[in-house]
């Protein structure tokens, strides 16, 4: 998000640092839609490389390289992603802007603020601690269904059909707000529609039940798209509500 603010999502690079190794990339994906075109942005995996050098305690190269990616910026040589009329000055391909890069090893920017990583230091993290495991219940399960009608009520109705003697319907949310009980008619729908289940007071939920719910699902021809169980972990609540709920 903060690459894209600050003009493109190709701007940005990335560090998953571990306790024995670390991995430096570009935010974004592969866009094989721009592969072979030579018109991306190389400055993500730059930046990367920039905190890569960093990282190992090659501060003096990630210095000239970063004030280098700098200055070809301020100079106005842009890939097509930040390329402006009246502000850039020359539109380049990926081969084009990294060669600019290049050309610019050992300036500095003049407008920009220049950067100087001569009192960086390595991050040493401290080493993980796994936590102790927390008692996991299994005390409910959303069961997600298409349906094109609009009247939430009648979709309750019909859905109802599948209760047991174990579990029974509680909500209906559309869009991530609650609908039923006693939603609002005015709440735009979707045709996806989340159903949640709860077990009937005293009884408690075993995962045959939810295997059961899906045939019964089936039977009444309820076209269900999938299943997420909701646990809760030492006694607290660890799945969404709906809203209004």
């Amino acid at each position: 998000m903060a690459a894209q603010i600050t003009g493109s999502v190709g701007l940005a690079g990335s560090a998953n640092i571990g306790e024995e190794c670390a991995m430096f990339e570009a935010i974004h994906g592969s866009a094989p839609r721009r592969a072979g075109q030579n018109v991306a942005n190389p400055s993500g995996l730059l930046q990367g490389a920039v905190m890569m050098l960093n990282h190992i305690g090659q501060t003096d190269v990630a210095e000239k390289v970063q004030n280098a990616w700098l200055k070809t910026l301020e100079d106005g040589v842009h890939t097509y992603d930040i390329y402006k009329d009246g502000t850039s000055h020359e539109k380049v391909g990926t081969k084009e802007f990294a060669q600019a890069v290049i050309s610019r090893l050992g300036q500095s920017p003049n407008i920009l603020k220049s950067v100087s990583y001569s009192n960086n230091s390595i991050m040493h993290l401290p080493a993980y601690k796994r936590k102790a495991p927390q008692k996991k219940d299994l005390v409910g399960v959303d069961l997600f269904v298409h349906w094109t009608g609009t009247d939430p009520n009648e979709l309750a109705a019909s859905v109802k059909k599948i209760e047991s003697s174990d579990v029974q319907l509680t909500m209906i949310t559309n869009r991530g707000i609650k609908v039923w009980p006693d939603g609002f008619k005015e709440t735009f729908c979707t045709d996806h529609w989340r159903c949640r289940f709860k077990p009937v007071a005293g009884k408690k939920l075993e995962k045959e039940h939810i295997i059961q719910l899906l045939q019964d699902a089936l039977n009444h021809k309820i076209d269900s798209i999938k299943t997420e169980n909701l646990y809760e972990f030492d006694g607290v609540a660890k799945y969404s509500l709906g809203q209004g709920q």
